[in-house]
């Protein structure tokens, strides 16, 4: 049984997330709940294969074996270009970049403005944009649409190739003409009903 199931089982009257606590939850949080235990209040959840605790909103993640407070260079570690952005909130994903709203996408792996659009980094140079899984799939459906596109061009020619005439040489190679007699008897050649003779 994994240490989640563990974790679900020793509270057995879990509750579901408020609003509030909802807020104090990471976007990359796979599972979690909200429980009571002697009277106190605690969130729960698991982060990759990693168990953590909450007093609730206001109150700092702890690894649940241990008790030890999680880092938040952990809890940012998933966002790709966070170097960029101002004031990133640890949980949420969101914050600045060049004084707008973004927010991170943890579906699309990436940051977007408020209204969804992708937020495009101003680099330097082509040596600091690091491969990202957006840039990956457009390589990738570039490569399929390149193939594609020799594969209907070479089908094109082939069926160019077919549907013109073959060239006299080409002919002469692939029907032979045969100079000598044929050696098949010679049909009679009929000279048709003849007129019969008239005798006095």
């Amino acid at each position: 049984m994994s240490d989640w199931k563990q974790c679900k089982l020793r509270f057995p009257n879990r509750t579901t997330i408020n609003d509030t606590e909802r807020d104090h939850l990471s976007i990359f949080f796979e599972d979690y709940f909200g429980a009571t235990d002697k009277g106190q209040r605690f969130l729960f959840a698991i982060f990759g294969d990693i168990l953590l605790w909450s007093a609730g909103p206001n109150h700092l993640w702890h690894y649940l074996d241990d008790n030890d407070q999680i880092s938040e260079e952990l809890l940012t570690a998933k966002f790709f270009d966070k170097k960029y952005i101002d004031n990133l909130h640890p949980l949420r994903g969101t914050g600045q970049y060049e004084g707008k709203e973004v927010k991170y996408s943890a579906k699309r792996n990436c940051w977007t403005y408020l209204n969804n659009r992708t937020v495009h980094f101003h680099r330097t140079s082509a040596s600091e944009i690091p491969d990202s899984p957006a840039d990956d799939d457009t390589a990738h459906i570039e490569e399929i649409l390149e193939r594609i596109e020799t594969t209907v061009s070479s089908a094109i020619q082939k069926l160019q190739a077919i549907s013109r005439p073959a060239s006299p040489a080409i002919q002469a190679w692939t029907y032979p003409r045969t100079t000598q007699a044929s050696s098949l008897p010679t049909p009679p050649v009929s000279k048709g009903k003849q007129p019969t003779p008239v005798t006095p």
